[in-house]
C-alpha cells in the first residue's frame, strides 16, 4: 500500500516551462530542414602554438566565428538561407550573421540562449571574445535576444508557431535577425561527437577538443537545400587555412 502511494506520489503532469518551450519550437522547425551530416579532422597547430606563445586566453568560439567571417567574403554560401514560403527561393545576406549558443541558469534551470553576431571579421579577436564572456556572466534579462526568447515564450503554442514560422520561413533580413544563418557550437567540453541535429539553420558546426598534435574533430550539419557536401568540405578547409594564416597573425600581433 505505502509502494502504490509513493508511486502515485511520482506520477504527475506539469506544464512545460518556458525555458523548454522554446527548445520545442527549435526542434519543430528544425525538422523541417534537410539537414545533413559530415565529420573531419582539421590541424591547428600553428593556432595552438600562437596562443600559447601569447599566453592568449583567446576562447575557440570567438576564433571559430572570425574564421568563418572571413571565409563567407569568398564563400557566399555562408551567407545563404532557404525560404519556403510564400515560395521557395534561396537570401543571400551581404554580410555574415553567427548565432552562438549560451548556457544558462535562469529560474533554477539551465537553458540555451541564442545570441547573434553580425559581421564578426570586423571585430578584434579580444572584444569579439569579452563579448562571449559577458553573455555568460550579466544578467539574464540584460540581454536584448534572451529577452526575445522569453517574451516568444509566453504565448499560446498555435501563436509561438505563427512567430516562429513568420522569422523562420518568410524573410531573409527577419530570419538572420532573429535566427541567423550559422551556428558555431562546442558541445561537449570534455569530449563527445555529435550525431545528429534539429535546428533551422543553414549550417552548423560543432568543434571538439584539440589533441597534442594540433588536430580537432569538426562536426558539420548542412541544409542540402543551400549547398552540397563537397562545397562544405571546401568551407571547412579554407577555414583551417583561414586559423593558420590571418587568425595566427592577429594573435602574433596582438599585446600579451
Amino acid at each position: 500500500m505505502a509502494y502504490k502511494t509513493q508511486m502515485s506520489a511520482e506520477r504527475r503532469y506539469r506544464p512545460i516551462p518556458l525555458h523548454r518551450r522554446w527548445m520545442n519550437e527549435v526542434v519543430h522547425f528544425g525538422k523541417k530542414s534537410h539537414m545533413m551530416g559530415a565529420s573531419w579532422r582539421i590541424n591547428v597547430a600553428p593556432v595552438v602554438a600562437a596562443r600559447v606563445a601569447q599566453h592568449s586566453a583567446i576562447g575557440w568560439t570567438a576564433i571559430w566565428m572570425k574564421a568563418l567571417a572571413l571565409v563567407s567574403r569568398r564563400r557566399p554560401e555562408l551567407r545563404t538561407a532557404y525560404l519556403p514560403f510564400p515560395w521557395a527561393r534561396l537570401y543571400q545576406h551581404p554580410e555574415f550573421v553567427c548565432t552562438v549558443v549560451i548556457e544558462r541558469t535562469w529560474r533554477g534551470a539551465a537553458a540555451l540562449f541564442f545570441e547573434k553576431f553580425a559581421a564578426p571579421d570586423k571585430l578584434p579577436l579580444p572584444e569579439l571574445d569579452e563579448a562571449l564572456r559577458k553573455l555568460r556572466q550579466v544578467p539574464v534579462e540584460s540581454v536584448g535576444s534572451f529577452r526575445r526568447l522569453i517574451r516568444f515564450a509566453r504565448p499560446p503554442i498555435l501563436l509561438r508557431r505563427l512567430l516562429w514560422s513568420v522569422g523562420l520561413n518568410w524573410s531573409g533580413p527577419l530570419r538572420l535577425k532573429y535566427m541567423g544563418g550559422f551556428c558555431v557550437l562546442n558541445p561537449f567540453p570534455t569530449g563527445g561527437t555529435v550525431t545528429q541535429t534539429a535546428v533551422p539553420a543553414s549550417l552548423m558546426l560543432y568543434y571538439g577538443l584539440v589533441e597534442p598534435n594540433g588536430e580537432m574533430q569538426v562536426d558539420v550539419f548542412y541544409d542540402h537545400r543551400v549547398m552540397d557536401g563537397i562545397e562544405v568540405f571546401r568551407i571547412l578547409r579554407d577555414a583551417e587555412a583561414t586559423m593558420n594564416r590571418d587568425i595566427v597573425v592577429e594573435l602574433t600581433q596582438a599585446p600579451p
